[in-house]
């Protein structure tokens, strides 16, 4: 069903789109991942589960090396870090803290299959 989507004229198109597009898709994946502990309140599972698929389907798709999953990791730190010195240990620093886990996680995952 999938090789049959992606076979059609509208699959290429959308592939090549996104191809074409990496620095639009990969900003649109950290706006969302910034966003979650800075303006979003509240815990949600299926959206940080979510985004986190859809990182790591840009990491195969774009082939993407570990370098640049550790320097958006050093960003949630630095995000952790400002959260933590305005609110001190409040939801939003915890959130910005399980993204940085996360991301940690996953460029070291990326950095053994190198």
């Amino acid at each position: 069903m999938i090789k049959k989507i992606l076979n059609s004229a509208y699959g290429k198109k959308s592939v090549l789109w996104l191809k074409d597009n990496k620095p639009v898709v990969l900003s649109v994946i950290f706006l969302g991942i910034i966003a979650d502990p800075i303006f979003i309140t509240g815990n949600s599972d299926i959206r940080i589960f979510g985004i986190l698929g859809l990182y790591i389907t840009a990491v195969f798709f774009y082939k993407l090396k570990s370098g640049l999953t550790f320097v958006f990791g050093l960003v949630l730190l630095g995000i952790m870090y400002i959260e933590f010195l305005f609110t001190g240990t409040s939801p939003a620093t915890e959130k910005a803290a399980v993204w940085l886990y996360l991301f940690l996680a996953i460029g070291i995952i990326q950095k053994l299959r190198e």
